[in-house]
C-alpha cells in the first residue's frame, strides 16, 4: 500500500495573518508624493488630509514609477462650472436630436410629396396644363370682377355728387340715399378685396408650379431647363 500525503492546511487565524502581513507589505510599496505648504514637492509614506485636496501622486517606493495621479478636488465654483457646461452640453445635444428628428420629417414629407407629383403629372406638359388651368380661373374672376367696377364707381360718384348738393342746398341726405352711397362702397371693396386674393394666388401658383416642374424634372432625371 502507497503511503498518503497529508498536507497540513493552515488555520483561520494563521491565514488573517498572512493576509495582513501581505496587505502591509503592499501598503507599504507605497510612496505619496504631494506639495507641501511651501508648495515643494514632499514624498511620504503617509497621506496628509489636506494633501488628498490638493491632489497628489501614488509611486512605487523601489522604482519611484508612477502608480497613479489623483487630482485636487474640484472647488465649488468649479463644481458650478462644470454642472453648467454639463447642463449645455446636454441642452446642445437634446437641440441636435430634436433638428436630427426634424429633418428626417422633412426627408418623410419632401418622399411623399415626390411621390404624388410623379402619380399626379405623366410628363411636362401635363404639368403645365394644370398650371395654366389653375391661373386661368383666377385671371377670368379678375376680368369680371374689375368689369364692373368702372360702373360702380361712376354710380358711386353720382350718389356722393347727389348728396353734397343736397347738403348744400340746405337738405339733408334721406335714408334710401345713404343705403345706395352704403351700397356701392360696400360692393366695391368687396370686389377689390377679392382681386387682390386672387391676384396673391396667382402669385403663389406660379411660385409653386415652378417648384414642381423643377422637381419633377430631377426626379424624372431631366433638371436642364425647358421652356
Amino acid at each position: 500500500m502507497k503511503a498518503m500525503i497529508i498536507r497540513k492546511i493552515p488555520s483561520f487565524g494563521t491565514a488573517l495573518l498572512l493576509l495582513f502581513a501581505f496587505t502591509s507589505t503592499v501598503q507599504a510599496a507605497k510612496l505619496y508624493r504631494f506639495p507641501n505648504e511651501e508648495g515643494i514637492p514632499t514624498l511620504s509614506r503617509t497621506l496628509p488630509p489636506e494633501a488628498a485636496q490638493k491632489g497628489y501622486d501614488i509611486l512605487d517606493d523601489k522604482t519611484m514609477r508612477l502608480i497613479e495621479h489623483v487630482p485636487a478636488a474640484l472647488s465649488a465654483e468649479e463644481i458650478a462650472d462644470l454642472e453648467a457646461k454639463e447642463a449645455e452640453d446636454a441642452e446642445r445635444q437634446r437641440q441636435a436630436d430634436i433638428a436630427a428628428k426634424e429633418a428626417e420629417k422633412q426627408r418623410e414629407r419632401q418622399a411623399r410629396y415626390d411621390r404624388t407629383l410623379l402619380v399626379t403629372y405623366s410628363d411636362e406638359a401635363a404639368l403645365l396644363e394644370a398650371r395654366d388651368r389653375d391661373i386661368g380661373y383666377r385671371k377670368e374672376q379678375i376680368d369680371l370682377l374689375s368689369a364692373k367696377l368702372p360702373q360702380l364707381h361712376e354710380s358711386l360718384e353720382t350718389v356722393q355728387k347727389d348728396a353734397a348738393e343736397r347738403e348744400l342746398s340746405g337738405g339733408e341726405v334721406t335714408s334710401n340715399m345713404q343705403k345706395r352711397l352704403n351700397a356701392a362702397q360696400e360692393e366695391i371693396a368687396v370686389r377689390e378685396q377679392a382681386i387682390k386674393i386672387y391676384q396673391a394666388e396667382i402669385e403663389e401658383l406660379n411660385t409653386k408650379y415652378d417648384f414642381d416642374l423643377e422637381r419633377f424634372r430631377i426626379l424624372r432625371g431631366n433638371s436642364a431647363s425647358h421652356h
